[in-house]
């Protein structure tokens, strides 16, 4: 039986939780030809809300569309490497006219990709040592979306990489190649909201105030809920209890894909005989903690111990606030407050916490929620 949980790949519609108003707003930016930033805590949906937004079919029919996570990316080099690759693979289907049209464009990177000689397929072998002129590769990139027989979609996920590259002036070389673009519309995503929203709010940034900002955040609890007893009626399975839902909605705060994964593992374990209870809840998310303990222990080795023991203290308090208070420094026995400051700086540029503006005040937690209950329950 079809698992409606989908957690891999692209949702069916629907299989798909709301997002409509979300959805809609992407569609209006694309449309009024206006570039988007989008935000959301790691794990919310962004990556398949922009799946959801290019099966649209005013999108799929009219746009050509591109993706390209750059979060493991390192230099310019890489991001073009990956982007380069993207256009290509999504251009081989499109025919042959379609992806001549583009190697056509790319001519510092001739002798690389095209056609199999002996085959005449297409074949893509660019390496990080054949992009010798970055900044004419990147110019050539951006000429074919902007003379695309379609007009195109771009979208860079984990942008905030850029500002990490060794290269100098890179967010201005893009913002320059950006601002020209008539025919491709871009959507600039990533998890790390504080250095995203600083590289596009800061009047000292060359993407200052060039782009309509978008947060991504939990969904509707009544629309989960909702969404949740319909997958398993329909399936079937009908759940007598409604609060379970509801508990494990509370349980992740909401967190889409932590939910979506409980659920996963869930409708895997359930059938017709079997009540969904809190106890069944709580026995899949132990195997799934169980499961990913090595992996966070390879994480923790990676820190240290200051960095650790306040990775501890905000897991065990789960919204954390005042981390550099004496108040907080001492309920959880740490070094002192310029200790935890450094640790949190460290902590914050390793993604491994988040924060969100509850007013004045900063709210930390674990990026991953299920870290957070492993390292609650662990220590």
């Amino acid at each position: 039986m079809f698992n409606p949980f989908v957690i891999n790949g692209i949702i069916p519609d629907k299989y798909f939780c709301d997002r409509e108003k979300e959805t809609e707003k992407l569609l209006r930016c694309v449309r009024n030809q206006s570039n988007v930033l989008l935000t959301s805590p790691r794990r919310m949906g962004k990556t398949q809300l922009i799946r959801h937004l290019y099966q649209q079919e005013d999108i799929c029919q009219s746009y050509y569309t591109f993706y390209v996570d750059i979060y493991s990316t390192t230099s310019l080099q890489e991001f073009i490497l990956l982007l380069g690759k993207e256009i290509y693979n999504t251009l081989v289907p499109k025919g042959k006219k379609v992806l001549d049209s583009f190697l056509n464009v790319i001519k510092s990177l001739s002798g690389s990709f095209g056609y199999d000689a002996l085959t005449g397929l297409p074949s893509f072998d660019v390496k990080l040592g054949d992009i010798r002129m970055p900044e004419l590769t990147l110019s050539e990139i951006f000429d074919y979306l902007e003379n695309a027989d379609k007009p195109c979609v771009c979208t860079i996920d984990e942008f905030q990489q850029i500002g990490k590259y060794p290269e100098n002036n890179v967010e201005a070389q893009l913002r320059t190649l950006v601002q020209k673009m008539n025919n491709c519309r871009f959507i600039f995503a990533g998890s790390d909201r504080h250095t995203l929203e600083n590289m596009f709010n800061s009047p000292a940034k060359p993407f200052y105030n060039s782009v309509e900002q978008m947060y991504l955040d939990r969904i509707d609890k009544s629309v989960y809920i909702g969404f949740m007893q319909q997958c398993f009626e329909e399936t079937g399975r009908p759940v007598q209890d409604l609060t379970v839902f509801e508990y494990i909605y509370d349980l992740f705060e909401g967190h889409t894909y932590y939910v979506h994964q409980t659920l996963h593992n869930v409708f895997a374990y359930y059938d017709s005989w079997t009540t969904v209870t809190e106890t069944l809840i709580n026995d899949v998310v132990s195997e799934i903690l169980q499961d990913k303990e090595h992996s966070f222990l390879t994480q923790l080795s990676l820190l240290n111990y200051t960095q650790k023991e306040t990775l501890i203290a905000i897991a065990k308090d789960v919204n954390a606030t005042e981390v550099t208070s004496a108040a907080f420094v001492r309920r959880h026995s740490l070094q002192s407050p310029s200790a935890v400051q450094n640790a949190v700086r460290t902590l914050l540029n390793l993604q491994m916490i988040t924060y969100r503006q509850n007013g004045r005040t900063k709210v930390y937690s674990i990026s991953d929620r299920f870290l957070q209950m492993w390292i609650a329950r662990k220590y």
